[in-house]
């Protein structure tokens, strides 16, 4: 039995759902993870989030049940990232599901995850939406907590005219919400949040 936690756009139900099929996800949080936006993605040139150790730290996300082959999907759509193996007794769940009693629990580790974004790799307004939208499948205190309790700030690029992340957001109707999450959460980012340059 595999499980996977997602942190990121994984918590997306739309998101999971392009790349391979998954059970329910449940919201749980995570002790001794420290979540950032620390990953200069291979693909495109912005910077997506990663996990790092850190005993101090807490990581909210869901977790979901694959199946080996779709196991192997996942693991293909995480280019640049490793694999790696979360024991459930570092998992407190957020829901009254209780946590599954076996199986491995698996995350997504950045290679490269000592950067910060920049400029020339910022953070995509696109990418943003998908995961706050995630997180408002469960409640806005849940998205609320992905922004306070993730790292390094900077650089947002509003793309959302011209979606430069891979797996936009179908629906729009949401994006008011999440603007207003992003304020009063992260003030100095939204004060400070620039449109995409036309190339």
């Amino acid at each position: 039995m595999h499980y996977i936690f997602g942190y990121g756009s994984l918590i997306c139900q739309d998101s999971r759902s392009r790349t391979g099929t998954s059970s329910k996800a449940y919201a749980i949080e995570v002790k001794g993870i420290s979540r950032n936006w620390s990953v200069h993605t291979p693909d495109w040139p912005a910077t997506a989030v990663s996990v790092t150790q850190k005993q101090s730290s807490h990581c909210t996300g869901v977790y979901f049940e694959v199946d080996e082959a779709n196991l192997k999907q996942f693991d293909r759509r995480e280019q640049g990232y490793n694999r790696v193996q979360i024991p459930w007794e570092s998992v407190a769940p957020s829901c009254t599901q209780p946590l599954p009693e076996s199986g491995n629990l698996w995350v997504y580790v950045g290679k490269n995850n000592n950067v910060t974004p920049l400029p020339e790799r910022p953070i995509m307004q696109s990418y943003l939406d998908v995961i706050l939208n995630g997180c408002l499948d469960f409640s806005e205190h849940f998205a609320a907590r992905f922004l306070q309790l993730t790292g390094h700030w900077q650089h947002l690029i509003d793309d959302r005219s011209n979606p430069q992340y891979v797996r936009p957001l179908n629906s729009t109707h949401r994006l008011e919400l999440i603007d207003k999450l992003i304020a009063e959460n992260q003030p100095e980012l939204w004060t400070e949040r620039k449109p995409l340059e036309p190339k």
